[in-house]
Order: C-alpha cells, then structure tokens, then sequence
C-alpha cells in the first residue's frame, strides 16, 4: 500500500492529465477499435484510492518488417524518405523485428477535485527508427481540468480522432500527427457543434540562411478548430495561424512570415446494407481528409523536421512554400473479430526558387488485416506501397509487409 499511494503521490504531484479514461483510437493504437465492445480491454482503474484513480495500459507489440527497396528506416514509412536517385545499382531485401513501439501509459482520475480534473502521462520506446540507442520515450504529458487543457499532446491542427486505422505508425503522409506542448480550450456550444481554440509551441522547422540558425517565435501557434457532430459521423475543421522568424548568421536583423493553414476532415459511418450483412460485413467507415497551406509543414507526417517551412530565396530573404494533399480511407469488421482498412494520400509541395531537388509530391498507399484473437490479443498484417518525385524529374519507390502482434492491458 505504501508503494500505491508513493506511486499516485509523485505522478500526480507532476501535473501530467489526461481528458477522460479514453484516448484516440490512433493514439492508442487500439487497432480493432471498430470491434464490438466486448472485444476491449476493461476500463475499470488499476488503483483505486481515497483521493485518485489509476488506469494504467499499454501494449506489448512485437512487429516484422519486410522491404523491398533501399529505404533505411526501419520503423515508420515515410514517403518523403524514399530515394529518387540511385545509390546503388544493387537492390538490397532486408527483414527487420522490432518491438521498440511498446507503450506504457498512466491515466489519472480526480473524483474529489471536481471540475472533471485527470492527468495522464504515456511513453514508447521509438526513439530511434534506426533501431539503435532505443530509450523511452515521452509521448504524451498533460493535465486537463474542466474545458482546459495544458501539456503535451496531439497538435490540434487536423483531426487525429479520425485517422484510419494503419498498422503502420507514420500513417497517411497528408495528416498532421506532431505531438506538442499546448493550452487549449474546449466549449460545446450545442448537441451538435463544439469550438476548440489552442495555443501551441512554435516550430521553427524551416531551412535558414548559409551558417544561420533558426529561431523560434515570440509568439505561439494559434489553432480555432469547430466540430459539427451529426448522427453518423462529423465534419471537422481547423485553421492554424504562426509567425515565422528568421535572421542571418550575424542577428544582423530580424524578419517575419506569415505561415497558415487549413484542414478539413469528414467521418462517416455508413449504414448497414443487406448485402453486407450477408457477407458479414458491418461497421463500415469512410473517412475524407484535406489539408492546404503555407509554411506550416513541420506538423505534417511526412514534412516535420525536413526545414520545408520556408527557404533561402537570397542571401538575406526566406520564402515559405506552399503545400496541399489529403486522405481518403475506407473500413469495415468482417465476422466481429476481423477489421481491415485500405488508405490512399496525397502530398505535394511547391517548388522554391533556389533548388530543383527538393520534394514535389508523394502517394501513400495502405492496406490490411487485422484479426482479434480475444480482447485483449490481436494481430494483423499490412502491404504499403509509397512514390516520391522531386522537382528534378527523379522518381522513387519503396514497398512494405508489416506484420504485429499486439497485447493490450
């Protein structure tokens, strides 16, 4: 008991929260999320004591890898890390295990603090994909009381609650999926309607002038996000506004961009039909994602830590760069135990005035197994196929088998 209550005592101490028992079904990974209920892992507290409530979950997952192509990272598909020039004329079959996507997590609940206050703290083992050094690694860390959240989480440009269900952990090269500090705030205005507005660490992920560094801003991202939530799905929208500050190697001056950008997700549950149901197909989904704007890339899958936000146009000038893509994912359970869900995404940048090889555009391609063993043993497979082309006409492709095993408690 002493252990329990030290326990409760220091991660509650440390601020961390979590809005409610549950997660995203792509945060959790929890990917037969779509199964009936009696197929999830219980969500009855871990602990229980006089002043919290502790859930702690995660998974076990071992994972096998099978590329034919001369991509090295071993991990996630990250289409813009496809080659587009030969390096070598050998072409290089390589298998791959790993169970470094591992999670644990901690979910606090306060009963007697009101306000519906709760915290919650989750971490993996990817921290390297190239399957050296791997140390735990913090995912997520916030508290939430009331309307409020402050921590770190899912940026709330885009709509990560929407994400299709791939095995593989990058995801979609089009959805924006970066993990940043945070204080948001949440109103249900209606039955139907909820705004969202949020402040959020700001990026500085874009490519500064010769032997400069890059600065961030003195001001944070700002995101307004409203939700309309009808009787089989909802229509999401979000609009992200930052400022992009830059100077030469010498802090000589200091300029100023305008960044942006504009997401729009709907989710639908399609209603069951008789020759579905007679092939034992339910739980049909299908989900459209669009996405455009300008220096915004660092939360965006593929582009985040590339320096695509912005460019040398000159000696002394930056320019941001446009971009745009989205999704399209269709999902469906077979015989209650089966679930399977196929994703095609687009990307595609515009070119900068000082280089021709750079990013033009990339298709990420999807599709998998995934079969429930029980509640709380699932395993799945999953083929990829991902193309890259630069602005200087060269072309690349790589493909994937990922297999998993995952077990949840």
């Amino acid at each position: 008991f002493v252990n329990k209550y030290l326990l409760l005592s220091i991660l509650a101490f440390a601020g961390f929260a979590k809005k409610g028992a549950s997660q995203t079904e792509f945060d959790s990974l929890k990917r037969n999320s779509n199964l009936d209920t009696s197929y999830q892992p219980s969500a009855k507290p871990t602990f229980a004591t006089e002043f919290a409530e502790l859930k702690i979950s995660g998974f076990v997952q071992p994972a096998l890898y099978f590329d034919n192509n001369n991509v090295f990272n071993n991990d996630v598909f990250v289409t813009s890390e496809i080659p587009t020039t030969e390096i070598t004329n050998i072409k290089f079959k390589r298998f791959h295990m790993s169970a470094n996507q591992s999670r644990l997590g901690f979910a606090f609940k306060f009963p007697k603090a009101g306000n519906n206050t709760t915290a919650f703290v989750e971490g993996d083992f990817l921290s390297s994909t190239k399957g050296l050094n791997t140390y735990f690694r913090l995912r997520h860390a916030y508290l939430t009381t009331g309307e409020f959240l402050v921590g770190q989480t899912w940026t709330n440009f885009g709509d990560v609650n929407a994400s299709p269900n791939t095995l593989d952990l990058e995801g979609p090269n089009s959805m924006p999926a970066s993990r940043v500090a945070q204080i948001r705030w949440r109103r249900q205005i209606s039955s139907n309607w909820n705004l969202l507005l949020a402040i959020e660490e700001p990026r500085a992920d874009y490519t500064p002038l010769g032997s400069a560094n890059a600065v961030k801003s003195a001001l944070p991202e700002l995101v307004v996000k409203p939700k309309y939530t009808f009787k089989n799905g909802h229509w999401s929208n979000s609009v992200i506004y930052k400022p992009i500050v830059y100077t030469d190697k010498d802090y000589s001056f200091k300029k100023k961009l305008g960044a942006w950008g504009v997401t729009s997700s709907l989710s639908i549950d399609l209603p069951d039909s008789h020759k579905a149901n007679l092939l034992g197909i339910k739980k049909r989904s299908f989900n459209l994602f669009g996405i455009i704007g300008d220096g915004t890339q660092g939360a965006v899958n593929d582009f985040g830590g590339l320096g695509y936000e912005a460019f040398p146009k000159d000696s002394i000038t930056l320019e941001s760069l446009l971009y745009y893509g989205g999704y399209v994912s269709y999902s469906f359970v077979f015989k209650k135990r089966w679930s399977s869900t196929y994703v095609y995404s687009y990307l595609h940048q515009e070119k900068p005035q000082s280089t021709d090889v750079i990013f033009k555009h990339s298709s990420y391609f999807a599709g998998n197994a995934v079969y429930a063993i029980n509640k709380y043993f699932t395993i799945g497979g999953e083929l990829l196929y991902g193309v890259k082309e630069n602005y200087d006409n060269t072309r690349g492709s790589a493909f994937r088998i990922l297999g998993i095993m995952r077990l949840l408690f």
